[in-house]
């Protein structure tokens, strides 16, 4: 019955995510085709709105396709090796046209980790972070990555200056499709966190996060170190 219940969440879930941007494009573009809306700076604000609902969509069937295939067995098997320098390079450039337009400050400092070899998957575990961060962090702020070498193990954080995450909270924000400004996932599939935690585990490593309301979220990732 847990299995079957978790089956229907799942796909009522998916349901809403994918019913409430094809809803907004349906009527925008009805609009458009029925010549409801004409004038050029109406036209151009819905060609912005329809974008950004494909995008959503986009995110939403890129996020399940993935989920679905994360596993293990398969990663444990990649021969591709990447660098931490280049992962984070890699995910910086996907979220700098986000980050640009809210006018936030990203800062890299990766020490000792830089040359540290990583799964390319990483690359996805950081953009979502990324995103996450930069969507919950006020205009004018600051969204800091950092990478360090401790022990056997390498520690990848990402911090921000946004609002946090209340006390009690902290423990569902990787539960897939979970609802709630406190889940910081009220923007987008509510996917991101999920697959990160996914991707992260098959690694071998550990995703936790630290957030009071007065200081903004640090999400830490922890893998063990292959140099």
């Amino acid at each position: 019955r847990a299995v079957e219940r978790q089956r229907q969440d799942l796909i009522a879930a998916v349901s809403h995510d994918l019913r409430t941007p094809l809803a907004s494009l349906r009527a925008m573009a009805e609009a458009i085709d029925e010549g409801v809306v004409e004038d050029a700076p109406t036209l151009r604000r819905y060609v912005g709105e329809m974008r950004a609902g494909v995008e959503t969509l986009a995110r939403l069937v890129d996020d399940l396709f993935e989920l679905a295939q994360v596993d293990a067995g398969a990663i444990e098997a990649e021969v591709r090796r990447a660098t931490i320098a280049e992962v984070v390079e890699s995910a910086l450039a996907a979220c700098d046209g986000q980050a640009t337009e809210k006018r936030l400050t990203v800062e890299a400092h990766l020490a000792d980790a830089a040359a540290s070899p990583c799964s390319p998957r990483l690359t996805r575990v950081l953009q979502n972070l990324l995103q996450n961060a930069i969507s919950h962090t006020p205009a004018d702020g600051t969204v800091r990555v950092e990478a360090r070498r401790r022990g056997g193990s390498l520690r990848l954080t990402v911090e921000d200056s946004g609002e946090g995450i209340p006390p009690g909270a902290a423990d569902r924000v990787f539960d897939p499709f979970w609802r709630g400004d406190a889940a910081r996932s009220s923007d987008g599939a509510g996917l991101g966190l999920a697959l990160a935690k996914r991707i992260v585990e098959s690694l071998g490593g550990e995703i936790s996060v630290d957030g009071g309301a007065r200081r903004g979220a640090r999400f830490a990732v922890d893998l063990p170190d292959r140099s």
